[in-house]
């Protein structure tokens, strides 16, 4: 944006607070915590579900939001955090999938993701395809490249975005929990970095679990905040060295923040087991082989990178 309206788009919200008017930024993302507390101005108080007692906060990030943890388990989250219903009208309209398939970078990280995803799931499935439901399907990447892969698609998002709707594929609006599948089973649901967006992430998955097919497979992955990356910005947030201080949790759309062990327990809770976990480290164009070569070594060896990618299967009964 140019400087010249930047200056008059703050002069605008600054006229609108003045008069009582919500501002309405195209993003809020890392705008001031005054800007989004007069958009997202509906706040909610929010228990563990694994535990269902009340949180102990552990710090406020840059922009007002508190970040809590869960006395038993050791789940993090927020609360108070948003209601649904303006997180889907500011956060989740029409510019969040704005600049997705711009940038030929974020394209082949896309690649090697879906291309690395698929392999795991085939090999869990003595490599048989099928039926893959896209949970948050997004701008319909994924789709597009499960479906030229050779698997049947389907997906379903809060909002569906025009690349997705695009698609010749059955879809689904809402919140998961709450959509009709009537009989449809899938062989493979996916949550790609979607958990830690949703309401209640066990319901998430206590939903999923229900349209499993036999033998079916749910993929997630979430935002590691035991990762090595976390760790050294949670100790700069803690001594002031950072700017926008736990800026990394992304709060503002992050209502859910896990490790390796609170995403276990909330997978066993909801009826799954764990058959594989890793820390997968994305594709960059820009690193040379040998340097990539030894970051990923590193950081996957030791489980320790910013990604944490689970597959689960529905765990028998009795």
């Amino acid at each position: 944006m140019h400087i010249r309206a930047k200056v008059k788009q703050r002069l605008r919200m600054k006229k609108d607070n003045e008069i009582g008017l919500a501002p309405q930024p195209s993003k809020l993302f890392g705008t001031s915590d005054t800007v989004v507390r007069a958009v997202l101005n509906q706040l909610e108080e929010v228990k563990c579900p694994l535990c269902h007692v009340a949180p102990l906060p552990f710090a406020v990030d840059y922009q007002g939001f508190q970040l809590c943890s869960c006395p038993s388990c050791g789940l993090q989250f927020l609360s108070p955090r948003p209601v649904v219903e303006q997180l889907t009208e500011n956060v989740y309209n029409e510019t969040y999938f704005a600049e997705t398939e711009t940038a030929d970078e974020s394209k082949s990280a896309d690649r090697y993701q879906f291309a690395r995803q698929l392999a795991n799931l085939l090999r869990l499935r003595k490599e048989r395809r099928g039926t893959i439901l896209d949970v948050g399907c997004g701008d319909g990447s994924f789709l597009r490249y499960a479906r030229y892969e050779g698997w049947q698609v389907a997906g379903t998002d809060i909002r569906l975005a025009s690349g997705a709707r695009k698609m010749n594929c059955p879809l689904w609006e809402g919140q998961l929990p709450l959509i009709d599948f009537n009989e449809v089973r899938f062989d493979v649901i996916r949550f790609n970095h979607v958990l830690e967006h949703t309401q209640n992430p066990l319901l998430e998955l206590a939903a999923a679990r229900k349209l499993l097919a036999p033998g079916g497979i749910i993929f997630i992955s979430v935002p590691n905040i035991a990762g090595l990356s976390a760790r050294l910005k949670n100790a700069q947030s803690r001594l002031h060295l950072k700017q926008k201080r736990w800026r990394h949790y992304a709060a503002l759309h992050h209502l859910w923040f896990f490790s390796p062990e609170t995403l276990t327990k909330l997978v066993e809770q909801a009826g799954l087991s764990v058959l594989y976990w890793e820390t997968p480290v994305w594709k960059k164009s820009h690193q040379s082989s040998f340097l990539e070569q030894v970051y990923r070594k590193l950081l996957e060896g030791s489980r320790a990178a910013s990604i944490l990618d689970f597959y689960c299967a529905a765990r028998r009964q009795g």
